[in-house]
């Protein structure tokens, strides 16, 4: 049974079909973290949601809030960022995916999701209009962050700048041996917090193991992501 009318902003994470005219819609919203709607109807020709929605907008949103849990239904929604840049340009479009598909498994539920919303606005926003040429400098600014929100983040605190290398333990998260070691250098530390330089390559591959471990995510899904990024 529907309850409340809850209003709040929302960011298509995934649309997947519920019947030949239907959709449910997960959003990303900064007041209750992610959130699934019903949207009956969605693509009849007469429907009032067409052209509302689409992968990675941000909208405006009305829906009547189940209180016995499953899928909320939608009442109204009003777009209020396309991000353009987006359509037509399939290596942003995919890193896109890739960022909405971490979120909808990783974002909290409740007002905790706030600074997560406000981060993929944002990061959406920039990769609409500046993604292409710094692809996988925006990969890293996204898992970095990402692991960050998480309480994730990898402690270069033990790095040595004078070594050509410093042993950093995937498993414990900081620097020093553990059951998966690698060396990182101070390039790729660098890259690592957002400076530009040439160790954008082995920070990606450093982000591939760390996600891996600690996240237990696909790692060919990843690979084929930053094969595609790569390209020109």
């Amino acid at each position: 049974m529907a309850g409340e009318i809850v209003k709040t902003e929302g960011t298509v994470l995934r649309i997947v079909p519920w019947s030949r005219t239907s959709h449910v819609v997960t959003w990303l919203t900064p007041d209750h973290g992610p959130v699934t709607t019903l949207v009956k109807g969605a693509v009849r020709p007469k429907s009032a949601f067409l052209g509302q929605y689409d992968l990675f907008y941000t909208c405006d949103l009305l829906y009547y809030a189940r209180t016995s849990g499953g899928l909320h239904a939608i009442r109204e929604v009003v777009p209020t960022s396309m991000r353009e840049g987006l359509r037509g340009r399939w290596r942003e479009t995919a890193l896109a995916g890739y960022a909405a598909d971490l979120v909808r498994e990783l974002a909290p539920s409740g007002q905790e999701a706030r600074e997560w919303h406000v981060f993929l606005s944002g990061f959406l926003d920039d990769l609409a209009v500046h993604g292409a040429g710094a692809r996988c400098r925006m990969l890293i600014r996204l898992e970095m962050s990402l692991l960050r929100l998480a309480g994730l983040t990898p402690n270069f605190s033990g790095m040595d700048p004078a070594a050509e290398w410093t042993a950093f333990s995937i498993d414990r998260g900081r620097c020093g041996d553990g059951v998966r070691t690698v060396r990182l250098s101070p390039g790729t530390v660098a890259a690592l917090r957002g400076v530009p330089g040439r160790g954008d390559d082995d920070a990606v591959r450093f982000l591939g193991l760390f996600l891996a471990y600690h996240l237990d995510r696909p790692a060919d899904v990843r690979r084929s992501l930053v094969a595609l990024l790569s390209g020109s």
